[in-house]
């Protein structure tokens, strides 16, 4: 908190003591909502940590957001006219600990981390979150951040290159964030069979493609060199993710479907909005009187006064709701032949899981192609049928994990010790080879890459989190 001091003087000490209470359960909130722990309460400030004792794949994300959600619910709450105006920062900060008991019988973390969290966070401006060089190279493309150079630190040698964080950039993961991809190795066979599928899709038969396999391995950057492949076909391409951090959240990745469709950055402040869906509902060939009660509340907007009510039985709505999502979708693709990719599906929330039964049942009624990924461990949510296929990434050959290897070097060399060590290493995992091969040209010829590179620690320690006994 930014003016304790001066806030507790003007304040007797029960009611300083209800101020600093609600602030440390807006910070507490925020925090374990979004997967981090409470470490410590240190007066008017607050510790936590990201990746333990939980470690997930993207800690550093949920940390900055989790940065973000704390200041806005302090705004809110100065919204109050009777309540103490209050200010906070937020520093951030990522990097190896060793966590365990000091002298006391508290667990705590012994490492750097620590100390260079909390100089950062001294020097943050009131009402912002400031992150290192070594968290923003985590949350690259997810976050607009604003470069704030290297700032010398108290009790640290070498200055810190920090970051301002503004707000998430709406992008979801490397692909979308990244203009200069490897080059396509490896998947020409899954890519053919894609293309194939999607011939019979412009014939008038529906299909389903379920791609699997472990993180890294490269479903996204299929299904985005199967976009680029028909891209001067005729079609109407839909696509959405499920979001590891909006699993609460019903119809979460149709809900971004939708959006995209309507094609506004800014619904809830655009009056056009609901006209607009009426148009792309009628478009679909759905009763705009019948669907529009049930889907405008997933985008919070109105409904019009002359509609009717959605059906007062909770189960009813949602069958209806159901009902009219999949008729969207199905009424679409009847326009014109379309495709609809719905990534992450281990993440999806059970409501889009649900969702996605039903268009597997029906997917063959129109030439809709429905692509989803999920990890290999994810159950399909429909029975097979002959409409359906599942296409199972492998990992890269030696000679095609070389070949990608050879395209990021460029113009740069590394030895063929090397580069078999990385070939050895990195296991046929396309993100392995990419994240080992930069890490050893930033460490220069002559090193060994024996330790883990930053960008891959999160995703390796939450696959150790998910292979401990009892999880």
């Amino acid at each position: 908190m930014v003016g304790s001091t001066r806030i507790a003087t003007r304040l007797d000490p029960e009611e300083w003591r209800e101020v600093i209470a609600e602030y440390h359960r807006l910070a507490a909130e925020a925090i374990e909502r979004l997967g981090g722990y409470v470490a410590q309460y240190l007066g008017d400030g607050v510790m936590a940590y990201f990746g333990w004792p939980d470690a997930h794949e993207n800690d550093a994300e949920r940390a900055a957001r989790a940065g973000l959600v704390i200041l806005e619910s302090i705004s809110r709450l100065n919204e109050n006219p009777v309540h103490a105006k209050l200010s906070a920062r937020v520093g951030i900060h990522s990097g190896a600990v060793v966590v365990g008991a000091g002298a006391g019988k508290e667990t705590n973390v012994f490492g750097k981390v620590p100390n260079i969290t909390a100089r950062v966070q001294a020097i943050a401006e009131p009402g912002t979150v400031l992150i290192t060089g070594d968290t923003n190279r985590l949350i690259s493309g997810l976050f607009e951040v604003e470069e704030r150079g290297a700032q010398p630190l108290k009790g640290i040698e070498q200055p810190i290159q920090v970051c301002k964080v503004i707000q998430p950039s709406g992008r979801r993961g490397r692909l979308s964030s990244d203009p200069q991809l490897t080059p396509f190795t490896g998947r020409e066979g899954e890519l053919r069979l894609l293309l194939r599928r999607w011939e019979r899709v412009r014939q008038g038969e529906g299909q389903v493609v379920m791609v699997v396999g472990e993180p890294g391995i490269g479903k996204s950057r299929l299904i985005r060199q199967f976009n680029e492949r028909i891209a001067s076909d005729r079609h109407i391409w839909i696509e959405a993710a499920a979001d590891q951090l909006a699993q609460s959240t019903p119809f979460h990745a149709v809900t971004e479907m939708l959006r995209q469709r309507i094609a506004s950055t800014r619904i809830d402040n655009d009056e056009e909005t609901p006209k607009r869906l009426v148009l792309l509902l009628e478009a679909a060939g759905l009763r705009a009187k019948q669907a529009l009660p049930l889907i405008a509340p997933l985008l919070n907007l109105p409904v019009p006064n002359n509609y009717p009510s959605a059906p007062a039985a909770p189960e009813e709505q949602r069958r209806q709701l159901l009902g009219s999502l999949s008729q969207w979708v199905i009424g679409i693709a009847k326009q014109q032949p379309a495709i609809m990719v719905l990534e992450d599906l281990q993440w999806a929330d059970a409501s889009t899981v649900e969702f996605g039964k039903i268009l597997f049942e029906q997917g063959a009624q129109a030439p809709l192609m429905q692509v989803y990924t999920a990890r290999s461990e994810f159950d399909s949510p429909g029975p097979a049928g002959p409409h359906q296929t599942q296409l199972t990434l492998d990992q890269l050959s030696d000679p095609e994990a070389r070949k990608m290897i050879e395209s990021l070097l460029s113009d740069k060399e590394l030895s063929p010790e090397m580069v078999g060590t990385v070939v050895q290493r990195a296991t046929g995992v396309p993100l392995f080879v990419e994240e080992l091969t930069r890490d050893s040209l930033e460490r220069g010829e002559g090193s060994t890459p024996t330790e883990i590179p930053a960008t891959l620690h999160d995703s390796l320690m939450a696959r150790l989190e998910s292979a401990r006994p009892g999880t």
